[in-house]
């Protein structure tokens, strides 16, 4: 609706995502190096997590576009509330094998034998499960156990798992000490910064048609931005396209934190009207989560990068650090195997950090990190408020 009135080719906060868009944030260029790194090893789980909104789905198809594998079949699960066999059989079709009401040694034993059948032909199958926090614990232990599958010491699938930062916390449980060590590379996405919000807009408006150069949002609507959403792209995406929306009816060619507050106060009663309590707009408050979501929970698995690693389950070793041998699959000369306990490997962390593996200490550290994140933002909102006090007062607004 607003293109024309903007000059614009095409939405340039549009919710799904699309390479084209793609950020290279500091915390999206890390991840990016984290995931190859993982992806460079074949073999074992690279974990990928993130908040609600925070890009992880961006993050993989730009990794995919980047690097693409001719000797890789890529297989994505998007839809993980299933039970075990269910998850099997999901596998199974998306890899092209029909399998209605197979049982589950069937459904392996032919899972095992494409595997062979794709090895044979010099591919290997790189299987990426997103929200996989949703996945039962039976689920889990069928990826785990999919994993086994070798030829000689060559593992014939690898798996990218994608969740929200619950599944850390979940990883850090007793029973999954099996998975825990097989994972070989982990990333906490984190929101953007203050300083890159303004960033990211404009590099979104430049790849929609508009000029370099000329900024279309005020500094102050950026850090307003900024102040409401937590730096959560898709919060921003959502915001920025409904003050491009009011802009549009408006007739306004600049952006200032007018119209932001103008918008924002729209959404609320929007809120309000829908849930009947009026909802903060910030991308990591507790009513931002999807709803039935515990607050309790989120607070306890709210884990940024920066500190992650700190309370991170997994052994850090750089890259090129440990050399992880494996024993021989049984039967390796027939076909794929099915191995039942590889050695365990070390997990490369990025950035490494030393170990904790207290459960407790996890949840407080997790806590202080969200309290953290908190007083910054009440800085933000009390910079705002004194801002507007002094220009109160500077045009006699207010008396002294």
């Amino acid at each position: 609706m607003y293109l024309d009135h903007y000059g614009l080719s095409c939405n340039p906060f549009q919710l799904a995502p699309d390479v084209t868009f793609f950020f290279a944030s500091r915390g999206h260029r890390r991840g990016l190096a984290t995931i190859t790194y993982g992806l460079s090893k074949r073999e074992g789980f690279v974990v990928v997590t993130g908040h609600v909104g925070a890009g992880k789905t961006l993050l993989i198809e730009t990794m995919l576009a980047r690097e693409p594998a001719d000797d890789t079949v890529h297989v994505t699960i998007n839809t993980t509330q299933l039970e075990a066999d269910n998850l099997l059989e999901l596998i199974a079709l998306e890899l092209g094998l029909d399998l209605p009401r197979a049982s589950k040694a069937v459904m392996l034993r032919e899972l095992g034998a494409l595997f062979r059948r794709l090895w044979d032909q010099g591919q290997r199958v790189l299987l990426i499960v997103d929200e996989v926090q949703n996945l039962p614990p039976a689920a889990l232990e069928e990826l785990r156990m999919l994993s086994n599958f070798q030829v000689g010491a060559v593992q014939l699938v690898q798996m990218l798992l994608v969740g929200q930062p619950e599944f850390r916390v979940r990883l850090a449980e007793p029973q999954c000490e099996q998975i825990r060590q097989r994972v070989t590379a982990t990333y906490h996405l984190t929101p953007l910064s203050a300083g890159e919000v303004p960033v990211y807009i404009e590099h979104r408006l430049d790849n929609a048609g508009w000029p370099k150069g000329k900024p279309l949002f005020s500094e102050e609507a950026c850090r307003l931005i900024f102040q409401e959403t937590g730096g959560v792209p898709r919060a921003i995406n959502r915001l920025c396209d409904r003050t491009l929306l009011y802009g549009y009816l408006e007739g306004l060619t600049q952006i200032g934190a007018g119209a932001v507050e103008a918008v924002l106060a729209d959404m609320r009663e929007e809120n309000l009207a829908f849930t009947g309590t009026p909802v903060e707009t910030t991308g990591l408050s507790g009513a931002a989560q999807p709803r039935g979501e515990p607050l309790a929970s989120n607070r306890r698995a709210k884990l940024d990068m920066e500190g992650a690693s700190r309370r991170s389950p997994f052994r850090s070793d750089p890259p090129g650090g440990a050399d992880h041998r494996h024993e021989p699959a049984y039967g390796a000369d027939d076909g794929a195997a099915l191995v039942v306990e590889p050695a365990p490997q070390a997990a490369f962390v990025a950035p490494a950090q030393p170990m904790i593996t207290c459960d407790d200490h996890l949840a407080l550290v997790s806590m202080v990190t969200e309290l953290r994140d908190e007083v910054e933002r009440h800085k933000v909102k009390l910079r705002r408020i004194m801002d507007l006090v002094a220009e109160g007062e500077r045009l006699g607004r207010w008396p002294r």
